[in-house]
């Protein structure tokens, strides 16, 4: 019986299918783990590309903006208003060019604004774009301004006039509008981001009224 029992643990019969399972189930288990990881990073870059997307989006909202306001102030009093019955659009408000839709005709006059806007809701935005986005979820552009006039510093230089023996003088000066522009780029998977900047625009320089 002793015996019996020794040749019975003895037996190295299946041993190698056994290792082969144990193998098997090793090489699962890393490729489970690879593939987890693999996700986890691919998930990281796609957080990554949307988020610059959206911060560069929110930047290229102040160029937009740049433009748009030295358009508003070359038509002096605003953007012209289509009548209602034709546009379909509430008074005061227009699309401009197909794709801004402008709350405010006249928003290059309005007045700086004294602290932060850290968030800017579609409603009280100046203008934004698309002018049809859907939901406040959705992607798009946000801009709200505001600016202020200022004189910039004169100068004088005395001159001779060579042989009359009279002095001449040429004087420089003038005066600006500085505009604090805030633009919010509203991004896909609730990615957000506002940017600011200032806008020089100097009286006098402005183009013709497109709008």
């Amino acid at each position: 019986m002793k015996r019996q029992l020794l040749s019975i643990f003895a037996n190295q019969h299946g041993s190698v299918i056994n290792v082969a399972l144990l193998i098997l189930i090793l090489i699962f288990l890393i490729g489970i783990g690879l593939s987890k990881m693999s996700t986890t990073d691919i998930k990281i870059a796609n957080n990554i590309k949307r988020d610059m997307t959206t911060f560069y989006e929110a930047d290229a909202g102040l160029d937009a903006a740049g433009e748009m306001i030295e358009q508003n102030l070359a038509c002096i009093t605003g953007f012209r208003d289509t009548p209602n019955g034709t546009d379909g659009l509430p008074t005061g408000e227009e699309i401009i060019s197909g794709y801004f839709y402008i709350n405010n005709l006249d928003f290059a006059h309005n007045a700086r604004a004294t602290a932060f806007i850290p968030s800017i809701d579609s409603a009280d935005a100046d203008l934004y774009y698309p002018p049809a986005y859907g939901n406040e979820d959705d992607p798009h552009t946000n801009i709200k301004l505001g600016g202020a006039s200022r004189f910039s510093k004169g100068s004088a230089i005395q001159m001779a006039a060579g042989y009359e023996g009279l002095g001449k003088g040429a004087a420089g000066g003038g005066a600006s509008v500085i505009f604090d522009v805030y633009a919010q780029r509203i991004g896909g998977n609730n990615s957000s981001a506002i940017h600011f900047m200032q806008w020089v625009h100097i009286l006098g320089s402005g183009g013709g009224c497109n709008f």
